[in-house]
């Protein structure tokens, strides 16, 4: 039984080290342009070279000089057809690609890379500027960052309860089952405010520049949100299990003792 109980602890620990690791990618999307961090990302938008809008679109040339790009990366975008410049949204960062030149950066550090200013029918907007908008008022990495410390916490219990040690261990059990259920309920939160927010974005983005502007979900990002939330349910009735059984022990350890007392009494 013992044998069994470190088991089952260990597979939780190893689920939800899978789930914290997730959660930290999902976190990290886009701030490198290092194909790990940067196909980890929200959405992705682009121009619709197919729109009958599309030929009204001018890439203002004083846009893509940075005072911190190179004369190389600013030539190459510059250059580029509109239809290949994309921009990917991550909680953190984004990033910006252009034929084979990729860039990213935290919204903290936008100035570091082209700004893209786009005329269209006279009028001037920023491309970043719909990436920022996102992240500041759309979906905010708060919750996010609140369940990676709680995952981490869990993991520091489950660590805790496989040591062949019992002192204390009914009270992490508590402590993680709390722990568990706060943070099964906060990421479950997030990953709907998280799927709503980008389903909005991609359906208002295309509705309100009549197309020209093309958004695409990102698959991995979401397939990473929704497996870690399955994670911490798992890793939520794992300590509900870990408790009953606890419990149950309990109750029959006090019933022994009961009766080894009445038994006592008996022959006094």
């Amino acid at each position: 039984m013992f044998i069994i109980s470190k088991g089952v602890t260990l597979l939780t620990i190893i689920i939800q080290f899978i789930a914290t690791v997730l959660l930290a990618f999902l976190l990290l999307g886009c701030i490198d342009t290092s194909s790990n961090y940067s196909n980890i990302y929200l959405f992705n938008y682009k121009f619709n070279s197919s729109s009958s809008l599309y030929q009204h679109l001018t890439l203002d040339s004083n846009s893509t000089s940075t005072t911190n790009s190179s004369s190389t990366s600013s030539t190459s975008i510059l250059d580029s057809d509109l239809s290949k410049i994309s921009v990917k949204v991550g909680y953190l960062a984004l990033c910006l690609s252009a034929n084979d030149l990729q860039q990213c950066t935290s919204y903290t550090n936008l100035q570091s890379i082209p700004q893209l200013t786009i005329t269209f029918l006279e009028t001037k907007f920023n491309l970043l500027n719909i990436a920022q908008t996102f992240h500041s008022s759309i979906v905010h990495s708060h919750l996010l960052m609140a369940s990676i410390i709680l995952t981490l916490a869990t993991l520091v219990i489950l660590c805790y309860l496989i040591l062949p040690i019992s002192f204390g261990a009914s009270i992490m059990k508590r402590i993680g089952l709390l722990l568990t259920f706060i943070n099964m309920m906060l990421w479950g939160l997030g990953s709907m405010l998280q799927h709503q927010s980008v389903n909005a974005t991609t359906k208002l983005l295309s509705g309100a520049s009549f197309e020209v502007v093309q958004v695409s979900r990102g698959q991995r990002a979401e397939t990473m949100t929704w497996v870690a939330f399955s994670f911490l349910i798992v890793v939520f009735l794992s300590f509900v299990m870990m408790n009953y059984v606890a419990m149950k022990n309990s109750r029959a350890a006090e019933k022994d003792r009961i009766s080894d007392n009445r038994g006592y009494m008996e022959k006094v």
